[in-house]
């Protein structure tokens, strides 16, 4: 099955993805420059209140609205107590675990809409190419869509042999089926790289500080829905064009001569019909 990308990116102030599978429409995503995109961002924010009815508490991480964030998204290293008389198969009370003023690292988990603030957690996820790196979560596991069960040892075994932190956890992506080992070492290196980098800087980083940016829609999407599936990826902007070129030699080398630049006057989305 054929399946072309089309990245529509000529308007600054919004920008959309299509996907086509045999010429009809499978895919689309839409992200605009008015509205910052917060989901994945890190931030070091602070405890403002702590509500006890709701068993969560609402932080402020340096945005225009508190984010909420509930008991069973709180790790464990920021609960101020002692921990010895706390069981883990059960959640303290919250208003025992945190404090008004307490110093978190937190991550968008979800946008919400009119005046609630977006969902937070201290869990957090890296995601790379191939591999989701889950600090201070040893969960652990190989994604269900890859069925092949001799693939999934041979992920599992190599992932083992790695020797991550006991403190890391993992999961390897769809993507990462028939990946060579020194294609998921190097993911897996970044990403570590990353998370130490960034543990780094929380102590010296200012309160409701930005930790960690989330990549743009584009290269989120490369990263997370690129496969050899896709025959060709069409950019109608000579810049995104060039980044584009530049992300395909980190992510997949052999595949750059796939980007092309859309260089026809009449608009990309409207010669494939994608409004229709």
């Amino acid at each position: 099955m054929k399946t072309t990308m089309l990245i529509n990116a000529v308007d600054p102030e919004e920008y959309r993805i299509a996907f086509l599978k045999d010429g009809t429409l499978d895919a689309f995503q839409m992200e605009t420059s008015t509205a910052e995109q917060k989901v994945g961002n890190i931030y070091k924010g602070v405890v403002e209140r702590v509500e006890s009815k709701l068993q969560a508490c609402f932080v402020n991480f340096g945005t225009d609205r508190n984010g909420f964030l509930g008991m069973t998204d709180i790790h464990p290293e920021y609960y101020h107590m002692d921990l010895s008389s706390w069981r883990d198969q059960n959640y303290p009370l919250i208003e025992k675990a945190l404090k008004k003023g307490q110093e978190l690292l937190v991550q968008v988990i979800k946008e919400m809409p009119g005046h609630k603030g977006d969902q937070l957690t201290t869990y957090i996820s890296l995601a790379g190419r191939f591999i989701v790196l889950t600090p201070g979560r040893t969960i652990n596991g190989v994604s269900r869509k890859i069925e092949n069960e001799e693939e999934r040892e041979r992920l599992k075994a190599f992932m083992v042999q790695l020797k991550l932190p006991e403190d890391l956890g993992y999961i390897v992506r769809t993507v990462a089926a028939g990946q060579s080992k020194r294609e998921l070492s190097k993911d897996v290196t970044r990403l570590v790289r990353m998370w130490k980098t960034m543990r780094e800087r929380v102590p010296e980083a200012p309160s409701l500080s930005l930790i960690h940016k989330e990549q743009d829609l584009c290269f989120r999407t490369l990263r997370d829905s690129y496969n050899p599936d896709i025959t060709e990826i069409l950019v109608d902007d000579r810049e995104t064009f060039t980044k584009i070129q530049e992300y395909m030699k980190i992510i997949s080398p052999r595949d750059q001569e796939k980007v092309k630049l859309y260089e026809d006057t009449r608009p990309l989305f409207d010669q494939y019909e994608i409004e229709e």
